[in-house]
């Protein structure tokens, strides 16, 4: 455990000292570093996952320090964002408002929950009518509803329930839970498809596999399964995870620069919390995250420490903030305890 332990401490260290910005209170998006015109993307997304892997680091080692910056990350996506943190899309809102909601756990400050709860409002206007329900990708595109902005939604309803003991956002969750099961969920082969109705009303995207679609339906499978003790949320959950490793392993593809450098990132997470929630998954799925984390940490690269796209190959640069933060989050989850208290049935 020791190996990890360091390995995801040296990752963090290496992110911080390559990557952020002090002036700005942001992550730079590139290294080297791209000439930033005010129009240019700061990548809100790829911010809030990199607030979640600072909690991570705080969760690992209770450094305050992690904490603090997580902080001044938050000011800075306000910043960035025009002094607010919602903007169009709602799966960007749900990244940023699950990281918050977890920095709420780890300081206590009631800021980081009420900015939580105020994305979680306007997320759930996103729910409409086409496709039968659901939330939409964005808010300029309310026909088009997609995995991501719906299985995090899940995530977030039952983690709110569980933190506030309010009901109505379990229901909400299990709603958008049923509407993912009936549209967008291989009930067979535990595959995740990506979206529907994106070029016409009732077409799937079946054709569009990435590794978050299966990585944020497990997640909201144990989500729902810690609250509720329903075990077709924990069954939901591990069937995916053993597509998932099926579909896309022994080691995790290359998804590309951009977003897709994150993509596998958001599958380990999730699977780390498979792990470390569930007994019944903990050797097969831990087994998998400690071979592809022996892989990516073979292939760092030797000046930066840090990982690019294809963990199974030593990066070059330019080295984009989201697959460096995918390497992080691997390591990570590979370090966190595994040992657990549930024992699934």
């Amino acid at each position: 455990m020791t190996r990890w332990t360091d390995a995801a401490r040296e990752a963090q260290a290496a992110l911080n000292t390559h990557f952020w910005d002090g002036e700005a209170a942001l992550y730079r998006v590139c290294l080297p570093p791209r000439l930033v015109r005010p129009e240019d993307p700061f990548h809100y997304w790829w911010q809030a996952h990199a607030l979640d892997t600072l909690v991570d680091a705080y969760e690992r080692d209770g450094n305050p320090a992690h904490l603090t910056r997580a902080a001044e990350l938050v000011e800075g996506v306000r910043r960035g964002n025009h002094g607010s943190l919602h903007n169009d899309y709602y799966d960007d809102m749900l990244w940023m408002a699950l990281a918050l909601l977890r920095l709420h756990g780890a300081t206590s400050n009631t800021r980081f929950l009420d900015d939580s709860l105020s994305l979680w409002d306007d997320i759930r206007g996103g729910w409409n009518g086409h496709e039968g329900g659901g939330v939409a990708w964005r808010k300029t595109q309310l026909d088009y509803k997609n995995t991501p902005a719906n299985a995090p939604a899940v995530i977030l309803g039952a983690r709110l329930y569980e933190r506030l003991g309010e009901r109505e956002h379990l229901d909400f969750a299990l709603a958008v839970l049923r509407w993912l099961e009936a549209h967008l969920i291989d009930p067979g082969a535990g595959e995740v498809w990506d979206g529907v109705g994106r070029e016409e009303p009732g077409r799937i995207d079946r054709d569009w596999a990435f590794t978050y679609n299966e990585g944020t339906v497990i997640g909201a499978g144990v989500a729902v399964w810690r609250v509720t003790g329903d075990g077709a949320a924990l069954d939901l959950a591990r069937r995916t995870a053993m597509a998932a490793m099926r579909r896309y392993g022994p080691v995790l593809p290359a998804e590309g620069t951009g977003d897709g450098g994150l993509f596998k990132g958001i599958l380990v997470r999730s699977l780390g919390l498979l792990a470390r929630e569930d007994a019944g998954s903990a050797g097969e799925v831990g087994a998998f995250l400690s071979e592809n984390a022996g892989v990516a940490a073979r292939h760092v690269s030797p000046l930066y420490r840090l990982n690019g796209p294809d963990w199974a190959e030593t990066p070059t640069l330019p080295l984009d903030l989201s697959a460096a933060l995918s390497g992080v989050m691997l390591l990570e989850s590979v370090a966190a305890k595994r040992a657990s208290s549930r024992v699934g049935t």
